[in-house]
């Protein structure tokens, strides 16, 4: 009696996902490993220049700057400019 899950088609549905995942996790393996670039340094004065220089820093500083100017106390009263009774 067969069973009917070896057939070929089922064997190669499983072989082709098989080669997929691998050539993926081959793929993130590779990515990440060319990401990670070490300074080597061969002498104390390369050393120095390297450690002295700052890092870049793209964030902006203030958390406040973009604030909007809002005033409640500017707000209480809706008729601060105009008369309704003239």
């Amino acid at each position: 009696m067969e069973n009917e899950n070896d057939t070929p088609k089922n064997t190669g549905k499983f072989l082709t996902g098989i080669v997929i995942v691998l050539v993926l996790a081959l793929g993130l393996y590779w990515y990440f490993k060319k990401e990670d670039k070490d300074v080597r340094v061969e002498t104390t004065e390369e050393a120095v220049e390297v450690l002295s220089q700052t890092p870049q820093v793209d964030i902006e500083t203030n958390p406040v700057k973009n604030v909007p100017d809002i005033n409640p106390v500017d707000k209480t009263n809706p008729f601060k400019t105009t008369n309704p009774f003239e």
